[in-house]
């Protein structure tokens, strides 16, 4: 189930950034194509999926033992979910 999430989250990030660059390209050439309330939306996806992606392979690796610099928000958030 786990590697599903992780795929649709990595689809998103790539669908969110697609439509973000789209939407940068004409704002850059005087043509917006996207509105700021969409664009904002499409950044909150990207930076949302993003992180869960970063937080999986955080969690997989602590795991298994191969982290070598610690991420103190990951790390309170798997402390509470190991808590709960």
């Amino acid at each position: 189930m786990r590697a599903l999430v992780s795929t649709m989250a990595f689809a998103a990030a790539v669908y969110a950034f697609a439509r973000l660059w789209e939407a940068f390209r004409g704002a850059w050439e005087g043509r917006p194509t996207a509105p700021p309330v969409a664009f904002l939306g499409l950044l909150l996806l990207f930076l949302g999926s993003l992180g869960y992606l970063g937080f999986v392979i955080y969690a997989g690796d602590r795991a298994a033992g191969r982290v070598r610099r610690r991420i103190a928000l990951f790390d309170r958030i798997l402390d509470l979910r190991s808590r709960g």
